[in-house]
């Protein structure tokens, strides 16, 4: 008797896990799709700010690097591109991780080592072209994340 009990509460403990697991890993806090297509991501005005003040920052970084690049300087653009970097991400609040679906993290992940390649790369002094087709990749990110997602709190 005592072996089923716990094999029952074994078995709801691993459906529990794999549940909590989908939501908070996979699903964030999403809402409905908007009337234009794109994934509703629902959160807190604090945590909406933190995402908004690093996607502006994204953007200074990004008119900087084309700065340097424009300029073939590439001492102007590591310090920049290392702002932006995967530095950043010991600083995201863990509510707003929670709330965040899989696909935006995987994208908020991959933009944030692209700043950084672009970083090595300037330091390396490589080409500038291949420097600014690494940096089509990363506004290829950002495109891709606002056609596919919108930030609203609640």
């Amino acid at each position: 008797m005592k072996r089923k009990v716990l094999t029952v509460v074994l078995l709801l403990s691993v459906i529990l896990n794999v549940i909590l697991i989908g939501k908070f890993v996979f699903l964030g806090s999403t809402g409905p799709k908007t009337a234009d297509g794109r994934t509703e991501i629902k959160m807190s005005k604090e945590n909406r700010e933190f995402v908004m003040a690093e996607m502006r920052t994204f953007l200074e970084s990004i008119q900087s690097i084309n700065a340097g690049i424009a300029e073939k300087q590439p001492s102007k653009i590591f310090p920049v591109s290392e702002q932006s970097g995967t530095c950043k991400v010991d600083s995201v609040p863990n509510s707003l991780i929670k709330s965040l679906p899989f696909g935006f993290k995987t994208m908020g992940m991959e933009t944030h080592a692209l700043f950084d390649e672009i970083s090595k790369m300037s330091r390396e002094n490589r080409d500038q072209q291949e420097i600014q087709k690494t940096m089509n990749r990363l506004l290829n990110n950002c495109v891709a994340c606002h056609k596919t997602y919108k930030i609203t709190t609640y």
